[in-house]
């Protein structure tokens, strides 16, 4: 990385970053902990790493790295930074859909399935996608 007189530009992107995790988290009233959350930084036993952001929001941060840029600009609404004349924020490109996560949808039955002798079926499918899994679960019954 180029350095100047005014110290290294890396240290200077850390701590530029750092600034604006603060700002967000002052503007938001969110704590470590809820962004960490946010952002699905968890510790080995599955805790949100409060540390890891915490680290960043130091006097002499470490270089942020790329997961947690990507994150920060993607997972937090708003979250932009600027360095050098640049702004960093993600901006989705046109013609993409945002997945946006499916509420848990819960119905009541209370009746028995007659599903002997071929009276009914059961259609059970699972989907896969990137961090969670999909099933969709089809019944075709006679209720008793």
């Amino acid at each position: 990385m180029a350095s100047s007189g005014n110290g290294d530009s890396g240290e200077r992107f850390a701590v530029a970053f750092g600034g604006a995790l603060k700002v967000f988290l002052g503007r938001t009233g969110m704590s470590q902990v809820d962004l960490a959350k946010k952002l699905g930084l968890m510790d080995k036993s599955g805790d949100p790493n409060k540390q890891r952001i915490n680290t960043y929001l130091t006097d002499s941060p470490p270089m942020p790295e790329a997961q947690v840029l990507y994150l920060a600009c993607t997972k937090l609404p708003g979250f932009t930074f600027e360095f050098e004349g640049y702004q960093l924020k993600a901006v989705r490109r046109k013609g993409t859909v945002s997945e946006k996560a499916s509420a848990q949808m819960t119905f009541r039955f209370n009746r028995q399935f007659d599903l002997i002798d071929k009276a009914g079926q059961v259609k059970v499918r699972v989907k896969r996608p990137s961090g969670k899994i999909e099933l969709l679960v089809s019944l075709d019954a006679k209720a008793s």
